[in-house]
C-alpha cells in the first residue's frame, strides 16, 4: 500500500516567511516610487512642469541620495544609524555601494534627458512595477531557477509591465505597439543576467526600445 501523500501547503503559507515579508517591505517602498512616474506624466504639482524643471529636480534628488550614501558607506556613525533602522532593507551588496532607490533615481534621471517625456514615464513605470512584482512573486512561488531568478517571478514581473503597458496605452498616453515593445523589453532585460542594476538596466534598454519605434504625432 503506498504512503499517504502529504497535504499540499496552504497557498497563503509563502506570505508567512520571514524571507518574503523581508523582501515585501523592500518591495513596497520600491513601488511606492511609481508617483514618480505618474507626477512626471500628470505635473500634479506646480514645480517641477516640463522637462527643465524635472532636469533639476532630479538632480538635485539623486545628488542628494549619492551624498547620503557616500556618508553611509564612509562613516561608521552614519552606518550604525542605518543598520539600526533600515536593516533588512539594506541588501548585503548594497552595505558597501549605491541604494537601489539611488540607482533609480539616477534612472529617472538619465530617461527624462534621453527620452521623450512619455517615454520615460513609460519605461520608468516597467522598472519600478515589473522588478518589484517579479521580486514579489519570485520569493513567494518560485521554483523553476534559471539565471539565479525564477520563470515565476519573471512571469509576475511581465503580468505587471503588461497591466502598465495596458493603463499607457488606454489613457492615450502611448500606442500598444510601443508599449507592448517596452513590457517585453523589459520584463526581458529583468529576467538575464546582466551585469547592471535592474534599475538602470530596465529603464534604459525599454526605453531606447520605444524610442526606436514611437514617432510622435
Amino acid at each position: 500500500m503506498p504512503p499517504p501523500k502529504p497535504d499540499p501547503a496552504p497557498p497563503l503559507d509563502p506570505f508567512r516567511s520571514t524571507v518574503w515579508l523581508s523582501e515585501a517591505q523592500r518591495k513596497a517602498l520600491h513601488i511606492s516610487f511609481i508617483v514618480l512616474p505618474l507626477a512626471l506624466l500628470y505635473e500634479w504639482l506646480p514645480w517641477p512642469r516640463g522637462k527643465a524643471d524635472w532636469r533639476w529636480c532630479l538632480i538635485g534628488l539623486t545628488l542628494a541620495a549619492i551624498a547620503i550614501d557616500v556618508i553611509r558607506i564612509h562613516d561608521h556613525r552614519a552606518r550604525r544609524f542605518f543598520t539600526r533602522f533600515f536593516g533588512e532593507l539594506i541588501r548585503a551588496h548594497e552595505r558597501f555601494n549605491l541604494l537601489g532607490s539611488t540607482y533609480l533615481l539616477i534612472a529617472a534621471l538619465l530617461a527624462v534627458e534621453m527620452f521623450p517625456q512619455r517615454v520615460a514615464v513609460a519605461a520608468l513605470g516597467f522598472t519600478i512595477l515589473g522588478d518589484g512584482v517579479a521580486a514579489l512573486v519570485g520569493k513567494a512561488w518560485g521554483r523553476t531557477r534559471f539565471f539565479r531568478k525564477s520563470f515565476e517571478g519573471a512571469a509576475g514581473g511581465l503580468l505587471a509591465c503588461l497591466g502598465w503597458a495596458t493603463f499607457l496605452a488606454l489613457t492615450g498616453v502611448l500606442p500598444w505597439n510601443v508599449v507592448l515593445l517596452g513590457a517585453g523589453v523589459a520584463s526581458l532585460i529583468e529576467f538575464l543576467p546582466i551585469p547592471l542594476d535592474d534599475n538602470l538596466g530596465i529603464t534604459l534598454f525599454a526605453g531606447y526600445a520605444m524610442k526606436l519605434i514611437w514617432m510622435p504625432a
